[in-house]
């Protein structure tokens, strides 16, 4: 096993650029069938970096990206990092409004996307959305619409007044080689690299910014946590415009010199096929695609089994599927947002099993957690549950939104995490619930992730939600909704319940639900404020 000393470098681009010329051969990238060496990634990276010169994009200045896991997503990614350019990754499940919402509030100055994507025919989408594009001569788009953008480009077909990609990368061609290196040479560790969009449920996503350093530097020890190192195969299944893709797997790959295995979207029958095909070594899936693996026909736990290491999750039951189900024996439990680049806990790979199921691991290298009363903010003693408090490894703020980063950071540097959890006698961090979700029904705090856990053990159960309602009598109800794989009825869901948990944790109410009839958010998660509304509707 190849284990990678901590990066001496202070930026993404450094350590690309280090990696390409210590291991030039060494795998970057495993995609369809073909394999990009690190060498090969850093010159597309520098042949983009050029190109976005050449289309006027200076230090600082946003890039957008639309596009699924693909090669282009990362040539992207490094190019902009070279020069000092803020990627912004859109979501490809945004739908139009949200799209031109994104691309002004970044004041994106160039974009590139796919053409087409699943069932998004993005070139025809821009043509439409921006009727100035037709008019316009490539690179020279000129839109009250988006008035910050100048220049867009499409991987396959183009419509008139963008670049198809080769065009587009061959603009690059008159950038000298002194130009690009000044331009390189001026990059900071402060600089940002990344404004990566939360989802909104109530109001519109803030974009989080990231700093170089800090996902260098991130990223390598939630690496060694995980024990990866550069002979492994790192299979990215979420999105790599979220933070467990951009600012996690990624940066884990790269501050380590791995290789970086992508499919354009998850699909658990072709994960399987690309995970057995590659040999990828670390898992970097979320809860609900290890159950559709899991579920999945075509599945055999030999057909994964190369994959031995990576992200276990926050969450018991879904831990206990990586880990026990699936055999990926050295997973990691963690803890983290977006705002703390991936990760702020992480537990040791070789920790024990029931360790990690039932905590968060511990801080990593350069983050401080604390707890404290959510109210007085007073600090806490050990196993006490309270706010989550971070500082070090955070967000310097939220881009054009002074207000959210005054809230959220305070004077004394730590960022309001909005969690509650506590510390056990080992300094492992475990998570309760979102502050704001806690359910206060008769008086007494109601944790809605302890009771999905539980229902979720419920064999005719698949997922749970759960979320309070008003009630004149005792303040709130718990409300339940369900999405079931087998026949069950309320009376039965309420009865396992209070055979297993105290009386007070009983749903008021049970409410079933399909995959379909479930509200969901732009990154595919359920809305709950959804179903929060509705429960009060129903209970009324």
């Amino acid at each position: 096993m190849i284990v990678a000393a901590r990066p001496v470098q202070s930026t993404i681009a450094a350590q690309l650029r280090y990696i390409a010329t210590t291991t030039p051969r060494a795998p970057a990238i495993f995609y369809a069938g073909r394999v990009t060496s690190y060498a090969e990634l850093y010159e597309q990276s520098v042949a983009a970096a050029k190109a976005l010169l050449a289309s006027g994009v200076k230090r600082g200045d946003r890039v957008g990206v639309l596009m699924g896991n693909q090669p282009e997503w990362l040539t992207m990614c490094f190019g902009s990092a070279l020069i000092g350019a803020v990627l912004a990754p859109m979501n490809t499940w945004y739908k139009e409004t949200e799209l031109l919402w994104a691309l002004r509030h970044s004041g994106a100055r160039v974009l590139v996307a796919s053409s087409t994507f699943l069932k998004q025919d993005y070139a025809g989408l821009f043509a439409r959305l921006i009727p100035e594009l037709a008019d316009s001569k490539p690179g020279e788009l000129k839109s009250p619409l988006v008035p910050e953008l100048q220049t867009i480009a499409f991987l396959a077909e183009a419509p008139r007044g963008a670049f198809a990609w080769p065009r587009f990368l061959a603009r690059g061609d008159e950038i000298s080689s002194h130009d690009f290196a000044s331009a390189a040479a001026a990059v900071l560790p402060t600089d940002p690299a990344f404004i990566l969009y939360t989802s909104g449920s109530t109001a519109d996503p803030k974009g989080v910014l990231l700093a170089q350093a800090h996902a260098v530097a991130n990223g390598y020890d939630m690496g060694q946590r995980r024990f990866v190192n550069a002979e492994d195969r790192v299979w990215i299944g979420t999105p790599l415009f979220y933070a467990l893709g951009a600012i996690n797997a990624l940066q884990v790959a790269l501050a380590h010199g791995a290789a970086i295995v992508l499919q354009d979207y998850f699909e658990a029958g072709r994960t399987i096929e690309v995970v057995q095909a590659t040999g990828a070594t670390v898992y970097y899936g979320t809860g609900n695609m290890t159950r559709a693996i899991l579920d999945h026909p075509s599945y055999e736990q030999r057909k994964i089994g190369s994959l031995q290491k990576g992200n276990a999750g926050t969450y018991a039951d879904y831990k206990r599927m990586t880990l026990v189900e699936m055999g990926i024996r050295l997973a990691s439990a963690a803890y983290g947002l977006t705002e703390s680049y991936g990760n702020a806990t992480v537990s040791h790979a070789d920790d024990p099993l029931e360790a990690k199921i039932n905590t968060n691991g511990t801080p990593l290298p350069g983050t401080e957690l604390m707890i404290v009363d959510p109210v007085s903010r007073e600090p806490l003693t050990q196993g006490e549950t309270g706010l989550i408090l971070l500082r070090g490894h955070v967000t310097p703020g939220y881009f054009q939104n002074p207000e959210e980063t005054a809230r959220a950071i305070g004077a004394d540097g730590f960022f309001d995490t909005g969690d509650l959890g506590w510390l056990d006698s080992d300094g492992r961090l475990i998570f309760h619930s979102r502050l704001k979700e806690v359910i206060k029904t008769g008086g007494i705090n109601v944790s809605p992730l302890e009771l999905e856990q539980l229902l979720a053990r419920h064999p005719a159960i698949a997922e749970a939600f759960v979320v309070g309602a008003p009630d004149k009598v005792r303040g709130e109800v718990i409300v339940a909704y369900v999405q079931t794989r087998g026949p069950v009825s309320e009376a039965e869901v309420k009865s396992f319940v209070s055979g297993q948990a105290a009386s007070f944790k009983t749903p008021h109410r049970v409410f079933f639900r399909t995959e379909e009839q479930l509200p969901r958010l732009a990154s595919g998660k359920v809305a709950k404020h959804v179903l929060a509304k509705e429960a009060a509707e129903a209970i009324r």
